[in-house]
Order: structure tokens, then sequence, then C-alpha cells
């Protein structure tokens, strides 16, 4: 759990350091199309609240933006979301809105279910998704996100059910499969550079 959040955290810095090396150098390449977008995410879903951080890097083309992401999720079950993001340059040159959807696969962290001890059994990778908008306030050469999505993830646990076997006079593991489908609005606010 500690090395996961670690590697997270340094992949971010250094993913910051080569977005302000690109920054620096005025050369007209594929670095300088590069851009980070970090959020901080309140989400509210039917119910809990909970956060997530969420950061997603990738390249600037005219009115588009691809990029890969990464996060981590606090919302019922922790969770380490990757996924693909493409946004679009809805209105707006310096003061922006964008539309953005997302979609990829969702991680679980820590494979022990609290909130209910007797339901042993590991988890499985479940779907992600979210779409939304986020509205751009620059500052100097970076900006200042404000945004609103609808997201989904899914938990998918495989609980253990053990059940007597009479012809082998045992006991046997008979999982079943537990698929939680957990639908969350999300308020964003992140900086871009």
């Amino acid at each position: 759990m500690k090395k996961l959040t670690s590697l997270f955290f340094l992949l971010v810095i250094g993913i910051t350091r080569i977005s302000a090396q690109a920054s620096a150098s005025k050369n007209k390449n594929l670095l300088s199309n590069f851009h980070s977008y970090n959020t901080v995410q309140l989400l509210n879903g039917s119910t809990t609240t909970s956060a997530a951080i969420i950061s997603v890097n990738g390249f600037q083309f005219h009115h588009f933006f691809t990029g890969i992401g990464v996060g981590y999720d606090y919302y019922y079950r922790r969770s380490i979301p990757l996924f693909v993001e493409t946004r679009y340059n809805v209105v707006g040159k310096i003061r922006k809105l964008q539309l953005f959807a997302n979609a990829g696969a969702n991680f679980i962290v820590n494979q022990q279910n609290k909130n209910f001890v007797n339901k042993t059994g590991p988890y499985k990778t479940g779907r992600y998704w979210s779409a939304g908008f986020d509205y751009f306030i620059p500052v100097k050469t970076d900006a200042l996100t404000i945004g609103i999505a609808y997201s989904s993830k899914q938990v998918i646990q495989m609980v253990d059910n053990y059940t007597w076997n009479p012809l082998l006079n045992r006991s046997e593991n008979i999982p079943i499969k537990e698929e939680y489908l957990l639908n969350r609005m999300a308020v964003r606010l992140g900086w871009v550079f």
C-alpha cells in the first residue's frame, strides 16, 4: 500500500519536472504540446461522500487532448483507476470550456473487506469511466480548473463459498461473484501545466 502510494507520487513529481522543462523551452516540438491535468475530486454517491486524486498526462493537438490517467479513489473501496482520457475544447482559447470522457480499469488496493469481514475472497479488476466538463482559469502559463463530472467504478469480489460435497466427503470452495457498480457525481478542482 505504502509502496503503491509512493510510486504514484514519484510518477506525478517526475511528470511535473518533465512538464516544467518543456514549458521552459520555447521550441515547437512534441514536448511543448505535453500537459498534465491534476485534480482533487469530491465524490458524492447514493450512500456516501468521499474523495479522489487523479492525474492525467498527455498531448494537446489543436482542440483535442489525449492522455493516460491514474489516480487514487477512496469511494466505498479504495482503488486505483487506470484509464485513457480524451478532451475537446468547446469554446474559448484562453478561458476555455473542455468536455472530457475517459474509460479504463479499476484495481482494488486493499484485498480485505472491512465492511463485511465474513466475506473473504479475491477482488477482480473492474471497469472505470467518467465524463464531464472543466472550465479553465489561466494563471500565467498554467491554469486552474473547476468542473463537474459523472463517474462510475465497478468492484468485483469472488466471495469464498464453502459447501459440503457428499461424494468426496469434504468441504469445497465454490466462489460467488459479487459485483457492485458505484455511480457518483464528482466536483473537480485541478491544476493544469
